[in-house]
């Protein structure tokens, strides 16, 4: 009798590496098959390659780049990111407060299955509603006005996103963050509406820690990200850069 083979399950630098190389694979405007033909690699060598679930060789990334056409700086990156060790610790710079644009946080947030949220100071990003967004973002120095448009614009198109993902989400939110910002009593207000609509929605969970629980002294938030064909992933969200485990 054959032992049952176990699966293989990427990693969030594989992960990465894999949207990245699809993202420009897709803007060149080819296909998977176009791919394929043109390295001459099996096509199904080419999904598992961009869905982070294939080994590569030394050299495979660079040539896969310089075929879909990567800019010489998306090259360099790409090959950097390669050549680092993959131990389970990614750490990524980001915007203050602002990790959304982080291509690793684009695929998590597009394709988990399932999603664990506990924010300490602000409403978890994915529940905020656009006028928080605005008041979060300026509150982390980012410039009022309409520059503050397409930050904005990728947080909401980011929960729009996981939406379409199967589920469970569960987020845990500190009675704190609710007593405090933002100021502004009408978007306060819209806020926990928008908190208490989302409840209502199928596999969905928001849980309140009150402020007297132990629990609440815990200052770091952290989502966890799971899904059948990868590693269960942990982002730890600081001010200035993005730590994924």
């Amino acid at each position: 009798m054959k032992a049952k083979k176990t699966p293989q399950l990427s990693t969030a630098k594989q992960s990465e590496l894999g949207a990245e190389l699809r993202r420009i694979r897709t803007r060149a405007g080819y296909l998977a098959t176009d791919m394929s033909r043109m390295l001459g690699w099996p096509a199904s060598t080419i999904s598992r390659l961009e869905s982070g679930l294939r080994s590569y060789q030394a050299g495979d990334i660079a040539i896969y780049l310089a075929r879909a056409k990567a800019t010489p700086r998306e090259l360099d990156d790409l090959v950097a990111l390669d050549r680092l060790p993959d131990d389970g610790y990614q750490v990524r710079s980001q915007p203050t407060g602002f990790p959304d644009d982080l291509p690793l946080v684009k695929v998590l947030d597009s394709g988990s299955q399932s999603v664990t949220a506990y924010a300490s100071v602000e409403i978890p990003r994915q529940l905020q509603i656009e006028p928080y967004i605005r008041e979060a973002l300026a509150r982390n120095g980012h410039a009022d006005g309409p520059a503050l448009d397409t930050p904005v614009r990728t947080r909401l198109a980011s929960q729009a996103a996981s939406l379409r993902t199967p589920g469970p989400f569960t987020f845990y939110l500190h009675e704190a963050t609710l007593l405090g910002c933002p100021k502004e009593p009408s978007v306060k207000h819209e806020q926990v509406l928008h908190l208490l609509i989302t409840s209502s929605l199928p596999h969905h969970h928001l849980h309140l820690v009150p402020d007297h629980s132990a629990l609440a002294s815990l200052q770091t938030g952290f989502t966890l990200y799971r899904h059948d064909q990868h590693l269960p992933l942990v982002h730890h969200q600081q001010p200035t850069t993005s730590l994924f485990l």
